[in-house]
């Protein structure tokens, strides 16, 4: 790809990002078709009076027939033209460049394979400022999120739990919030550890303005991302969209606090729907800030842990390697490390990435989260029993670390 060709592409998912709203299923699905510079020209065209929403979606109803809900594109490029007119992603580059901060999409180096796993939920791009590139910050991290309104017992929690992890090399995520969320991310920089705050507004704008000076400290050990165009104000289905991002990045998502209402749950769900751990803190049966999390941990939907140790055997060891594309081989400095669930059918990595190495999972939970019937699922057991991947228990199956 050309530099030229670089440049117009990033000017032109800059704009959709402002176009759009996060997590815009259609908008993404169209630019995986037609490419970001051809939507963009299509939305301008709508915006400018050149052709109409109608127009344009029967023009395209032949070549994106493949695209889930192509049904809707008229109302959507009317929706889209709304802002197709100020879009212009060139402003947004250069505002974003004076704060040191750049653009990520997803030809880039830096890009985090994790988000993949959002399928048509991915960000077309993700705006960051500070230090430390996304795709080794992301290699190994773990998300800890909470309720705002924390207690001292969970702040400590959240602290102590954030210092461990940094201390074995693990990234934190979290959201940048008050309560819970910041205490992981100073716990984190006080380890000298990396921590990345996912914001729900613009990355220009702190939110919320009381953690100023902490997100200054992000920026010198992490990252601060947001998929949201600079100046852009956070709103509740934003922080709820960016709750996804938060689940994706990380191998698990721990709950410190959460009551029966929290967003911290939300994020919880996006993380079982990507098949990733989650954990939770148990609290006092008296505390409205831990109803949720036990609501987690008694539908099972969660592991109960009480400490670092917990979480790592729940990733899978001191050195989790979840998203490990650029993790090399000691025995062999330069060439990646094997990894025997490649080899695997798409059927046998599925089971593998429903169990859990802590907890045994009866046939029907796990053929229930695979989306396979009970038969297919044993079959798929049975082969990872013979490569060593999992094992039963008499209580059910538990994934086994791959021998090295």
């Amino acid at each position: 790809m050309s530099e030229v060709g670089s440049g117009e592409i990033r000017e032109a998912v800059a704009a959709l990002l402002r176009i759009g709203e996060p997590g815009d299923g259609l908008l993404a699905d169209l630019v995986a078709e037609l490419g970001p510079i051809a939507v963009l020209e299509l939305i301008s065209a709508v915006a400018a009076g050149k052709s109409s929403a109608v127009e344009v979606a029967e023009s395209l109803s032949a070549a994106v027939t493949a695209v889930s809900g192509s049904g809707q594109l008229g109302a959507a490029f009317d929706r889209w033209a709304v802002r197709g007119e100020d879009a212009q992603g060139h402003r947004d580059l250069e505002a974003v460049h004076r704060l040191g901060g750049r653009l990520v999409i997803p030809s880039d180096g830096e890009w985090p394979s994790a988000l993949t796993d959002l399928g048509p939920a991915a960000p077309l791009g993700l705006w960051v400022r500070g230090e430390a590139r996304l795709n080794a910050a992301l290699q190994s991290a773990v998300a800890i999120v909470g309720a705002r309104a924390a207690s001292n017992y969970g702040t400590k929690c959240a602290s102590d739990l954030a210092w461990d992890l940094a201390a074995k090399g693990l990234t934190i995520v979290s959201g940048g919030a008050f309560g819970i969320d910041a205490a992981a991310h100073r716990a984190a920089i006080a380890r000298e550890g990396t921590t990345i705050a996912f914001m729900a507004g613009g990355v220009d704008r702190f939110y919320p303005a009381a953690n100023t000076e902490l997100f200054h400290q992000v920026l010198e050990r992490g990252a601060i991302v947001s998929e949201t165009a600079p100046g852009m104000t956070p709103m509740r289905h934003r922080f709820l969209l960016r709750n996804r991002l938060i689940a994706a990045s990380a191998q698990a998502t721990v709950i410190v606090e959460a009551g029966w209402r929290s967003g911290a749950l939300n994020t919880a769900r996006h993380a079982l729907e990507l098949s990733r751990e989650v954990a939770a803190f148990p609290g006092s049966v008296y505390s409205a800030s831990s109803t949720g999390t036990h609501r987690l941990i008694r539908l099972h939907e969660a592991e109960l842990v009480t400490s670092c140790e917990d979480v790592v055997e729940l990733i899978g060891g001191a050195e989790p390697t979840l998203f490990d594309d650029a993790n090399l081989s000691s025995e062999h400095p330069g060439r990646a490390a094997a990894d025997p669930i490649d080899d695997l059918a798409e059927r046998e990595k599925i089971c593998a990435n429903v169990l859990s190495a802590t907890k045994a999972l009866d046939v029907g939970t796990v053929a229930a989260r695979a989306g396979l019937t009970v038969p297919n699922t044993l079959s798929a057991l049975a082969v990872l029993e013979l490569a060593g991947l999992s094992a039963r228990r008499e209580s059910g199956w538990v994934k086994l670390r791959p021998q090295t």
